[in-house]
C-alpha cells in the first residue's frame, strides 16, 4: 500500500513540476522585419503580430544601418533621428534589442512603460545591445531621439510574453484536481 502512494505523489509530483515549468517559462519571441522589403516603408506605422512600430517622423526604413532588418524612425533629412514608439501586443518580460548605426552626436533616451506608468529610462549613446530584463511587465517603449549625427536603428528585439492571469488559474484548477484525485485513491 504505502508503495502504491509513493508511486501516486512520485508521479503527481513530477507532473505539478513539470506544469509549472511550463507555465513559468514563457517561450521568447522576437520582433520579425525581415517580412519587410529593405528600403522606405512608406509609412509612419508597422503592424507586426506582437507589436505596432510608430514613427514620429517622415517615415520607417527597414535596413537602415547596412543590416537587412533593422528599423528606424527617419527625419524629414533623411537621418534616423526620429523619435520611435514600439507598442507589445501583450506585456513583456525579458526585453533586449540591439542599437546600431551610432555616429558622433547620436543619444537617445528609451524610455520603458507598463501602461502609462514609467518603469524607467535607459540612455543609449552607442551601438549594441540594450538589455531591459530588468523591468517587467513592459507594454511600450518610447525611444526620444535627441541625436545630432546619423541616428540609431534597432533590430533583434527579443523578449518572454507574460502569462496571462487565465493560464495561472487552468494550472491551479488542474493541480487541484490531480489532488483530489490522489487523495481519493488514496482513502479507497
Amino acid at each position: 500500500m504505502n508503495k502504491v502512494i509513493c508511486n501516486t505523489f512520485g508521479k503527481f509530483a513530477a507532473i505539478a513540476s513539470t506544469s509549472l515549468m511550463l507555465a513559468s517559462s514563457a517561450s521568447a519571441d522576437t520582433l520579425d522585419f525581415s517580412v519587410f522589403p529593405t528600403g522606405p516603408m512608406g509609412t509612419t506605422v508597422l503592424v507586426l503580430p506582437q507589436a505596432t512600430i510608430t514613427s514620429f517622423g517622415s517615415n520607417l526604413y527597414i535596413g537602415a544601418a547596412g543590416i537587412d532588418h533593422e528599423v528606424c524612425a527617419l527625419t524629414g533629412g533623411g537621418n534616423c533621428e526620429a523619435d520611435l514608439k514600439v507598442d507589445f501586443s501583450t506585456a513583456v518580460n525579458g526585453l533586449s534589442f540591439v542599437a546600431s548605426g551610432y555616429d558622433a552626436g547620436d543619444h537617445v533616451d528609451v524610455n520603458i512603460f507598463d501602461g502609462a506608468t514609467l518603469l524607467g529610462t535607459v540612455g543609449l549613446s552607442s551601438n549594441g545591445l540594450v538589455d531591459l530584463s530588468a523591468f517587467s511587465h513592459v507594454t511600450s517603449l518610447y525611444m526620444d531621439d535627441s541625436s545630432t549625427g546619423a541616428g540609431f536603428a534597432y533590430d533583434h528585439f527579443i523578449f518572454a510574453p507574460v502569462p496571462e492571469p487565465e493560464t495561472y488559474a487552468m494550472l491551479l484548477a488542474g493541480l487541484g484536481l490531480m489532488g483530489f484525485m490522489t487523495r481519493r485513491r488514496k482513502e479507497s
